[in-house]
């Protein structure tokens, strides 16, 4: 059957090893194994972090004696995550896909392949809702008692309820797509609403309640208000709670129809919007031309820039860490009077609050790793800037000071933030200011020298190579592994130094790093980049 048959080439295209991996497992055994590690130690630290702090809310609960307050947050933990992902990726993948011109010449009906798409889309959303929602049906079936009823209803369930968000969610982002592609800001804007959505979500998920241990628990009475309003939850409860298969069945019954009536719905405007994907609006501009002449590094920075806001879901990985610094800044000032006792909260470390502004600093800087997959993204340009009379080692060099350049400004101002909030002296908030900047450096070179070694030029879209190639990888863990050296070594020193000459010599270790990295760099940029084939 040709359903089956575009299911099976759609979830290789987008599922494959060689996608995931970002390499091919059998050509390169290393890089698979190395890579599969770090996915299964990103999938573990999931799993550890949300699974404790859902145990801890089940046993609350238990003692509450509402544990079946576990199930709306499985419902609706469900319902946002399919939301958000309906949200960013429906119109690209079903309204504006790609490959449309392609499928649109073959003798395939139109009906099939929305179908084909749409079941690949469902398995992306599903994957997230089972790995998010496991700690939690994890958490509610060992306090109430196991039951392979109850277990089999909520993963059956869990099937579904992504229908009625994918179909709510799929029209506004067709809508948004269409309103902003005809105000020409289709791209920056959608920027924005993605980032909204996470930090909106995460700010949901984390949100800080001063009066509990569980930063979950606040949510409880706002789950339970929005939950009103959707009338299947209570089939949903119905079904889990009371065992009533009736009520499952309805339930069933009632998303089943939806998506049907949703896929009858969709079957031709997903043809038309296809179709008209290629128009574009434009608006006259007498806006003047100027020239200017600029030094290659800063030529090179411009694209880069230009390059990373044109790219979303370049944006969206490198730059996540930018927004939360830019988020943390102002939260700083709002929750000034209880931000080291938030600190410590959210952490989880006892220890000086300046070091846990390091700490988390580092975090947020690791995740900004462009320098590690920027010379990737060159593609099939590579061979053009390859063939210019710049230098190996300057066009290295300046997608490294772009990396520093997107982190080091909002971090500084961050820091001014939390300094003031919480009324540092500034000698410290100076000391903490080099570690920082000499933190970027280092990281920001390391990222270079593994962009230099793992090179991905051949791709089908961005996505393969700024979260799944070994750069991507390699560029944030590095960074992240260096926090741990410093953070050892801040521990081994703390009871013979000062906290102000161990952060001093943490910069100076950092320096070092840049400073061998730079030499490296100098050395052996020319000689790799001869070797690229």
């Amino acid at each position: 059957m040709m359903y089956f048959k575009l299911v099976k080439v759609f979830f290789k295209e987008n599922y494959s090893l060689k996608r995931l991996l970002g390499t091919n497992a059998k050509q390169s055994k290393l890089k698979t194994i190395l890579l599969s590690l770090l996915i299964l130690y990103g999938l573990g630290s999931i799993f550890f972090s949300l699974g404790f702090l859902f145990f801890n809310l089940g046993d609350i609960f238990k003692q509450m004696n509402s544990l079946d307050s576990l199930l709306t947050y499985i419902f609706m933990y469900a319902t946002f995550l399919s939301a958000f992902f309906v949200i960013i990726r429906a119109s690209s993948y079903l309204f504006h896909y790609k490959d449309y011109d392609f499928l649109a010449s073959l003798p395939i009906k139109n009906e099939i392949v929305v179908a084909a798409k749409t079941t690949v889309l469902m398995v992306m959303i599903y994957l997230s809702v089972f790995i998010f929602t496991a700690p939690i049906i994890f958490s509610y079936l060992y306090h109430g008692g196991f039951s392979v009823y109850r277990l089999i209803i909520i993963l059956l369930s869990l099937l579904l309820i992504p229908i009625v968000p994918l179909i709510v969610f799929s029209f506004i982002s067709l809508l948004f797509t269409y309103i902003l592609t005809r105000l020409g800001v289709k791209k920056i804007f959608g920027l924005v609403m993605t980032f909204a959505l996470l930090l909106g979500f995460m700010y949901f998920s984390f949100s800080f309640n001063a009066n509990s241990d569980n930063p979950f628990i606040n949510q409880e009475a706002f789950l339970d208000s929005v939950s009103q309003y959707l009338p299947h939850v209570k089939l949903f409860f119905s079904a889990v709670v009371d065992k009533n298969f009736f009520s499952f069945i309805l339930f069933v019954v009632i998303n089943l129809g939806l998506l049907i009536g949703y896929f009858y719905a969709v079957k031709d405007l997903t043809h038309k919007t296809n179709q008209n994907k290629t128009k574009s609006f434009r608006r006259k501009s007498n806006r003047k031309i100027n020239h200017k002449q600029r030094s290659v590094t800063w030529a090179i920075i411009r694209k880069e820039f230009k390059k990373f806001f044109s790219v979303n879901i370049y944006a969206l990985n490198s730059g996540f860490g930018i927004v939360l610094m830019i988020a943390g800044g102002i939260l700083a000032l709002v929750y000034k009077s209880n931000l080291q006792a938030m600190m410590v909260q959210l952490t989880g470390i006892n220890a000086p609050v300046e070091l846990i502004i390091l700490i988390i600093f580092g975090f947020l800087i690791s995740t900004i790793y462009t320098s590690a997959i920027s010379l990737s993204l060159e593609g099939k340009n590579f061979w053009l800037m390859k063939s210019l009379p710049i230098s190996a080692k300057k066009v290295m060099l300046s997608k490294m000071y772009f990396n520093v350049l997107l982190a080091v400004p909002v971090s500084i101002i961050t820091l001014f933030s939390i300094a003031f909030a919480l009324e540092s002296e500034f000698l410290m908030v100076l000391i903490m200011l080099i570690v920082i900047v000499s933190f970027s450096l280092a990281t920001s070179i390391f990222g270079s020298i593994i962009n230099l070694h793992f090179p991905k030029f051949e791709y089908k879209n961005e996505t393969e190579v700024v979260k799944q190639s070994i750069g991507a990888f390699l560029g944030m863990f590095t960074g992240w592994i260096l926090i741990v050296i410093l953070g050892v070594g801040y521990y081994l020193l703390s009871d013979i130094l000062s906290s102000e000459i161990i952060m001093l010599m943490m910069a100076l270790l950092n320096l070092l790093i840049f400073g061998l990295g730079y030499i490296y760099i100098d050395r052996k940029a020319e000689s790799l980049f001869m070797n690229f084939s």
